[in-house]
């Protein structure tokens, strides 16, 4: 599971540090300080100051709390990290306790303990540290925030916590089975937690970015409020300009299921290389920019371009990330071994020539069974002859796609692919109806790939919600999301869980 899925099921994985109401006083400007040049997006810097303001008072709740925030962001990228910060939060939450044990108007406490709780839960959750140690966090902060919210109704900032539990609850069951009930989890408010998020980024200080970049995706892919969930998301841009995680996390919106603009993703991935490239030092953000972009165009069904774009990055020989090349080169390979390249294979073998890309030698070999099995079933072949359709659907010429598409079913009347991509243009033509006829007698033929069922299953699901039948459509969700875990159409099933499907 990723870790997006993750964050999502229980909205822990974009918590970061508040502070009690008086935040923004001039004794926490320090503070507030260090949260600006994280959200800004030099997190070593902030780090710095957490640890400076730390060494300078180390009872002082605020400055610890946003240390720990600091630590956890970069135990992502560096495991070897986790016993410090597991060290740290324990700790952390140990003296918190005993802080509110001590004194029950102690509000600091009260309102660090409830996010501290929370932040190890995220953490938890999203390192395999145990399920049920991460929802005892989550229902002990529930209860935490709670209590504070009700003696600090007017601090913007505490909604953020509250929204966040009180909205991702009520989805989580889409996303993992029975997992409120079967944890004990106290219940949430969907719309209320909507409203709390929404207080939170425009009342909240310290929380307006995180409060912000969750409304993001919440109007963008629960909500079907998508222009509201780009225009938020600009905003945070506008403000943040240094912080490449807002153009990623823009990028994600319009790859999603509610949008699936992949001209906007693309350029939204343009915008961040053409800010890295000009750097001393470009950031890691540089190739997973590129290889988002690589992702786009094959989405827009334009893999030449997509060889383009990371032929020209693996020119640089790029160094650091340790990660980058492997990943680059394996990307390439994939998108050549697309449109039939032959030389895809010198790519994945370049890989696994390096001892010192070992990490990415599993993957490797899963790209050259994946590539000799689509070679030997016919597979490629047919995703070759089907591309000039696909680019002109992709472009909306419909008839010239219809065009296209004849040619090939003639000589290949019985492919699944050719009948899915048929399907695909039908829908896309307006005739959900059809396209569900088509797609149902596809996702029941025992020779189609798993890919192609779920896919089929994922238009018939939602020509039910473009016609007003939810609860036929929630239960071909509901199939998907159960018996095909792994596909790429279980996340747009998971979202049509919980808002039905509209047309863009």
């Amino acid at each position: 599971m990723t870790n997006r899925v993750r964050a999502i099921c229980f909205g822990f994985g974009l918590i970061a540090g508040v502070c009690p109401p008086d935040a923004a006083s001039a004794q926490d400007a320090d503070v507030l300080a260090g949260y600006q040049r994280f959200y800004g997006g030099d997190k070593d810097g902030a780090m710095g100051d957490f640890e400076r303001l730390v060494a300078a008072s180390p009872a002082r709740l605020p400055a610890r709390f946003g240390l720990l925030q600091a630590l956890e962001a970069r135990t992502d990228a560096n495991h070897a990290l986790e016993p410090e910060f597991e060290r740290q939060i324990d700790a952390f939450i140990a003296e918190a306790e005993a802080r509110h044990g001590r004194s029950a108007a102690d509000d600091e406490a009260l309102f660090y303990l409830g996010n501290a709780y929370l932040l190890r839960a995220s953490y938890r959750f999203d390192h395999d540290k145990g399920m049920w140690g991460a929802a005892r966090d989550g229902a002990r902060s529930k209860r935490l925030a709670d209590a504070y919210v009700k003696r600090h109704p007017e601090h913007g900032d505490a909604y953020f916590m509250l929204g966040t539990y009180n909205y991702y609850v009520e989805i989580a069951p889409a996303f993992l089975k029975l997992i409120r009930p079967l944890l004990f989890l106290p219940s949430g408010n969907r719309a209320e937690g909507l409203k709390q998020l929404e207080r939170a980024h425009t009342q909240g200080s310290l929380f307006s970015f995180q409060a912000g970049m969750l409304l993001m995706e919440i109007y963008g892919s629960f909500e079907g409020r998508p222009a509201d969930g780009i225009r938020t998301g600009e905003q945070l841009a506008r403000q943040y300009p240094e912080n490449p995680q807002v153009q990623f996390a823009l990028a994600d919106l319009y790859l999603g299921p509610a949008v699936e603009d992949y001209a906007g993703a693309a350029a939204q991935y343009e915008r961040i290389i053409a800010a890295e490239s000009r750097r001393a030092e470009p950031r890691d953000a540089l190739c997973r920019a590129q290889l988002g972009l690589a992702s786009a165009l094959v989405q827009q069904v334009r893999p030449d371009d997509s060889i383009r774009v990371l032929s020209a990055a693996i020119d640089r020989n790029p160094s650091r990330p340790a990660w980058a090349m492997p990943a680059l080169l394996l990307r390439r390979a994939n998108h050549r071994a697309l449109i039939g390249d032959a030389g895809a294979v010198d790519d994945v073998k370049r890989v696994l020539a390096e001892p010192r890309w070992k990490d990415q030698h599993k993957g490797a070999d899963g790209l050259l069974k994946w590539m000799s099995a689509r070679q030997a079933s016919g597979e490629g072949a047919v995703y070759a002859s089907l591309l000039r359709g696909n680019r002109l659907v992709a472009e909306h010429k419909w008839d010239e796609a219809a065009a296209a598409y004849e040619t090939v079913r003639r000589d290949h009347p019985s492919d699944p692919q050719v009948r899915y991509r048929l399907a695909v243009l039908q829908f896309a033509r307006g005739d959900a109806a059809g396209a569900s006829a088509a797609a149902g007698a596809l996702a029941a033929d025992r020779a189609a790939p798993a890919w192609i069922k779920a896919q089929a299953l994922l238009m018939v699901a939602r020509a039910d919600d473009l016609a007003g039948r939810r609860d036929a459509a929630i239960r071909t969700y509901r199939r998907i999301a159960d018996d095909y875990e792994h596909e790429n159409a279980v996340w747009a099933a998971r979202v049509g869980l919980v808002s039905p499907y509209r047309r863009r």
